[in-house]
This record gives C-alpha cells, sequence and structure tokens, in this order.
C-alpha cells in the first residue's frame, strides 16, 4: 500500500466536494494497486483505496475505460473513503496500466462479471457492495445488471442510455456529431495528426464508408458498423451486445438511482431504461433529470438557478443514497425529479408518463406561415434543398464532440438562434404571442405531410421560444428521412411527388414558455453535423458518393397531416 495524494490542479475538485457535503469521520489510508486476473488471464489494474480505521467496509465500485479521467475521478470519488467506504477504481481491458486489447464496450461484460466475482472474495468489503459512474463506467454497470451477486445492493447509474441504436440513428438519420467525433478520439489507432482535426475533415468524405481509412491509414470495424448497420431489425442490432443492453433494465431487481441531463445525448435511452424496469424495482428506486449536458454543466446561454441539486459529481446524492443501501440509514426520495426550464423549478413526480391529452397546433400558410389551434384553407410551401450547403448546428441535446476542445464540436444546449434572412430552405412558423405561460412535459410529436420530387430525402425541424425581445431560444430538434420514416426499422420504399406523413417524435423535455413569448418551427431538410448530410438519393447514406439538389414540399391546411402536438 502507498500513500495517496490529490494532485494539486485537482485540489479545488476536492475542496468544492469537502465543501458541499459533511465532514467525514475518515481519512484515506492509502491505495493498494492490485492486477486482477481475468478468465483468459489477462490482468486488470485495480485501485483500492481504504479508510483509515475498521478492517472492512461497504465497498463502491467503478469501472473506468479513460486514463485521463483517473486524477479527476480520484479527486472526487474519494471523499465516499472520508465516510467510511472502500473505494475500488478499475482501468478497462486495454486502457491505462490494464494489459489486453481495448475494443470499445465488448469486453465490459466478462470483465465486469470476473472484477465482482474477486471483489466479492476480498476482505475489505463487508457484503455491502454500490457499483458508480458516469458515462461509459455506467455502461459498464448496466452490462452486467443481469449476473448481480448478492452482494450487489444498489446501483448509481449517471448519463447512459440503454438504445444505442436509438441513439446513433433517428428515422435513418445518422449523429455524425455524437459517433464520428467519439470513434475518432477512441480509436485506439496511433496517429501523429490531431484526431478532432482528422474528425472535421471525416464529415466531409465522400463517400463516409471511406472516412477512417482515408485518416487512419486502416479502417475501425466498430466505426463501420455505426454507419453501415442502419436498420435496427439487423442482427448488428438485434443480437448480442447491444440487444442485452437494451434487455437490462427488466432484469434487474436492485433499486437503480438514474441521473440525466436534458442536453445529454443519452437522454432518450435513459428515459427508456427507466420506463423499462420492473414496476417493483420503479418502487424503490430515483429517477433525476436537470440541466445539465453529459459532464454534469449547464450548457448554452440560459441561466438555471437552483439546479445543483444532487451536488458536484453527484457526491451528495450518492452519499445519501449509498448511506441508505449499504449502511441501512433512512432516507425518503421522490421517484421522478424533473429540473422544469424556464420555470426554474424542481418537480417531483410518480412516472415519467405523461396521459395529459397534448395541445395541438396546426401548420397554416395564408399571408403568413403560421402555428394556430384551428387548421386552415390548403395551401403548399415549397423549398429547394441542396446538400452542398446543410444548414449548421446550433444547439441542442443530441451533441458530443464540444466534450474534446480540439474538435471544435457544435456549440451544445439551449442558445439564441442565428438568423438565416439569405436561406430559403428555412421556413419558420410561429404561433400567437402567449398570453400566459405553457407548461411542456415529455416528448413534442411533429407531423408533415411532405412531398419531395427525389426518391429518397429528408425532413428536419427546430421547435423554439421566442422571447418578447425577439431572440430564438431552441427547445427540441428532430429529422427524418423519408425511407426510414415513421421510426421504420427497415426502408420504406417512396414514390416522388406523392405526399406522405412523415412524423417526427422530440426526445422529452420539461418546459416552460413564458407569457408574452411565442413558439416558433423550424422546418427544413439538415442539421449538420448533428446528423449526416442526405444526399438526395436511396440507398445507404455511407456509400454514397455524389450529392443533388431536392425541391421539397410541405402540405397545410384542414385536410393536411401536419401539426404539432405538445405534451403538457
Amino acid at each position: 500500500m502507498k500513500a495517496f495524494h490529490i494532485q494539486p490542479q485537482f485540489e479545488g475538485i476536492a475542496s468544492t466536494i469537502e465543501q458541499e457535503n459533511a465532514a467525514g469521520e475518515f481519512d484515506i489510508h492509502g491505495v493498494s494497486e492490485i492486477m486482477v486476473p481475468m478468465r483468459d488471464g489477462v490482468h486488470l489494474h485495480t485501485q483500492v483505496y481504504l479508510p483509515n480505521h475498521g478492517e472492512s467496509w461497504p465497498c463502491i465500485l467503478v469501472r473506468n475505460p479513460y486514463p485521463n479521467n483517473q486524477a479527476i475521478l480520484e479527486a472526487s470519488y474519494t471523499h465516499f473513503v472520508k465516510h467510511g467506504y472502500v473505494l475500488v477504481i478499475q482501468s478497462c481491458r486495454g486502457t491505462g496500466l490494464s494489459e489486453g486489447d481495448w475494443s470499445p464496450f465488448v469486453n465490459e461484460r466478462e470483465d465486469g462479471i470476473d472484477t465482482l466475482d474477486w471483489l466479492v472474495k476480498q476482505n475489505f468489503q463487508d457484503g455491502n457492495i454500490a457499483l458508480f459512474g458516469q458515462s461509459y463506467c455506467s455502461f459498464t454497470t448496466w452490462i452486467i445488471a443481469d449476473s448481480f451477486p448478492k452482494e450487489v445492493k444498489t446501483v448509481f447509474l449517471d448519463l447512459f442510455g440503454v438504445d444505442r441504436y436509438g441513439q446513433m440513428y433517428m428515422n435513418g438519420m445518422f449523429r455524425h456529431d455524437i459517433y464520428t467525433s467519439w470513434a475518432f478520439a477512441n480509436s485506439g489507432i496511433e496517429t501523429s495528426s490531431d484526431p478532432g482535426k482528422l474528425y472535421q475533415e471525416a464529415l466531409h468524405v465522400i463517400p463516409h464508408e471511406q472516412a477512417d481509412e482515408k485518416l487512419f491509414g486502416r479502417k475501425m470495424p466498430f466505426y463501420q458498423s455505426y454507419i453501415s448497420e442502419t436498420d435496427r431489425n439487423s442482427a448488428y442490432w438485434q443480437q448480442g451486445l447491444w440487444s442485452d443492453l437494451l434487455r437490462m433494465p427488466t432484469k434487474i431487481d436492485i433499486p437503480v438511482f438514474m441521473v440525466e441531463g436534458w442536453f445529454d445525448h443519452h437522454l432518450e435511452g435513459a428515459f427508456k431504461g427507466y420506463d423499462l424496469l420492473p414496476e417493483p424495482v420503479k418502487k424503490k428506486s430515483r429517477f433525476v433529470v436537470g440541466p445539465w449536458d453529459h459532464v454534469g454543466n449547464s450548457p448554452g446561454e440560459r441561466a438555471y438557478p437552483d439546479s445543483n441539486l444532487l451536488g458536484s459529481f453527484r457526491i451528495k446524492a450518492a452519499l445519501e443514497w449509498f448511506d441508505m443501501h449499504l449502511k441501512g440509514q433512512e432516507y425518503t426520495f421522490p421517484p421522478v425529479s424533473y429540473y422544469r426550464i424556464g420555470s426554474s423549478r424542481w418537480e417531483k413526480r410518480d412516472t415519467t408518463v405523461n396521459e395529459a391529452k397534448p395541445w395541438r397546433l396546426y401548420f397554416v400558410n395564408d399571408l403568413e406561415k403560421k402555428l394556430t389551434e384551428t387548421p386552415s384553407v390548403s395551401s403548399p410551401v415549397q423549398y429547394v434543398y441542396d446538400p452542398n450547403s446543410p444548414i449548421p448546428t446550433h444547439g441542442g441535446s443530441a451533441l458530443l464532440a464540444w466534450i474534446m476542445p480540439s474538435f471544435n464540436g457544435a456549440p451544445h444546449g439551449s442558445l439564441s438562434q442565428p438568423e438565416y434572412p439569405e436561406r430559403q430552405d428555412i421556413i419558420q412558423f410561429d404561433s400567437p404571442v402567449l398570453e400566459k405561460g405553457k407548461s411542456i412535459t415529455g416528448g413534442i410529436k411533429v407531423s408533415l405531410e411532405v412531398s419531395s420530387d427525389v426518391e429518397d430525402t429528408a425532413f428536419s425541424v427546430k421547435i423554439c421560444e421566442v422571447f418578447p425581445d425577439g431572440r430564438s431560444f431552441n427547445i427540441v430538434d428532430g429529422i427524418t428521412s423519408l425511407s426510414y420514416r415513421n421510426n421504420s426499422d427497415t426502408p420504406m420504399s417512396y414514390t416522388p411527388n406523392q405526399p406522405v406523413q412523415v412524423i417526427i417524435e422530440m426526445w422529452p423535455t420539461a418546459w416552460e414558455i413564458q407569457s408574452g413569448s411565442f413558439i416558433r418551427a423550424e422546418v427544413s431538410s439538415s442539421n449538420f453535423p448533428a446528423y449526416h448530410v442526405h444526399a438526395n438519393a436511396k440507398g445507404p447514406w455511407a456509400s454514397m458518393k455524389e450529392y443533388r439538389v431536392a425541391t421539397q414540399t410541405i402540405y397545410t391546411g384542414s385536410d393536411r397531416c401536419s401539426y404539432i402536438d405538445f405534451p403538457e
């Protein structure tokens, strides 16, 4: 065992956490480094942080694939040790000082099960174990949720969803900003070039299936699967790892604390994970959703007062939860807690399900383009979509490249939207000014009746709140191709110039539209690089070698299916 010291540059993190929580009764005795054997003979570097008195303690396990985060985890998570927990942090296979080859996600089930088999035999833990962690560290917990030994009493799952396909594709449109950036940052391929620069170049490689080989000199098999497996019902999604992950919530039988952010790219998948929990598990679990992104910050250009409900790095909330489930202390929590943007308040709820009848606004095209509570006469709106000039992403939840400074990712969160007076391919529909505020709770659903003069194309929608001073802030956005319209698992045919209904189900939100504001819906055909640029041609998107221009039509009026449903 060796002495433990927080690295000087992270002492501020530790100090903040100390100020937010009651003083602990222990000091950190030291840290032991152990190479834990896996079933195939590979050894994983595992650090054990012990309190300074006692022989066994409740135990918190974290499995981490990011060596650069180790010092931050130590600065924040060792606060548990001061409250009488033994902390175990293990580097995932092929990362840090662990042996083996790094292959994202592939080995975490077997390695996680083997690690727990080792852990329950150790004398330093007293038979009460919790798993804890954020992002990928939560994945390492989810993927073994059906195999916990009796010693595991609870898990704390922060910022990770269980529906990988639904996170990677929205109605056939690939989320470049999330998964191309993540792939290029975590390729495991040695390169003298900045991965962020390569990512920016990759976004513009046509056909995109050649991007990794062109820029890295060889293909990334996991990324090739991401960009080619566009059908949800393919074997890639229906068998193996990602199928297992999607089923894990139904198999868990211990209390779960889940955390999500309205501006996190795992948002929808986390809602699905919570909703799939067995009802008896939900009754003893907790789900908290705040105005946070993937590192727990509140991004964008709006203020979110009183949003730090859980404490820095979730330590305050986790301590209460672990004291309850590992030490037998008593606390009471609401099953679901939402932070409502706009009213800046936390709301306690019994469920994520909203059964209230939605508030509907219809798309209208008369002298002005409007959103109204009653439909008007039929009138189409046309625009030309040129894939060579996509609309740049500005704000939103389904974004990740921003997390790595050199990647120059699209800005995320709720942002004041730019004006594009020179563009004819953004059609704005505005509601009347609201005389009193309106609450939105859940997923906004947009129905559009559209046509195009090509066999396949895309339609995108952004919902905004426009304040009395004229500033427009994005609430949610979504997109669909015609081939995968209405959340189809396989490509559908489309006959050019024939009207069809497309439904775009937005990710959930809890938002208060202010009195004096109005709602704006921006309809277009691109949102890049949040989603790939649709080439206006039928077939696998990553194989497209050229773009073509398309003429798009939106149909409005009383005999058309163009409207927005707002869940109240």
